[in-house]
């Protein structure tokens, strides 16, 4: 299990689509399970979140979400919408 504390990576405001892409990228596809820490995330982008989702999507691997803050709930739930998926968040 690899768990990712993202405020600890990038800081509180989450706002480019590369920051989450290197994450995914540098991930090794042997992994079981990831966790992604969202504690003390003021913003996300669109563009964060849409990539993010995407990667998730196509992972071969477990992912979940710990201490997601509604503003990143929304973001994502706007982006699911939009792509015709139900909420999940």
């Amino acid at each position: 299990m690899i768990k990712i504390n993202l405020y600890d990576e990038f800081g509180s405001d989450l706002g480019q689509r590369y920051l989450i892409k290197e994450i995914f990228e540098n991930l090794d596809n042997n992994s079981q399970k990831v966790i992604f820490d969202f504690k003390d995330i003021d913003f996300v982008s669109r563009s964060f979140a849409q990539e993010y989702l995407n990667h998730k999507m196509m992972a071969d691997y477990e992912i979940e979400e710990m201490n997601i803050p509604d503003v990143v709930k929304n973001m994502f739930n706007v982006i699911l919408k939009n792509n015709n998926f139900d909420e999940m968040y």
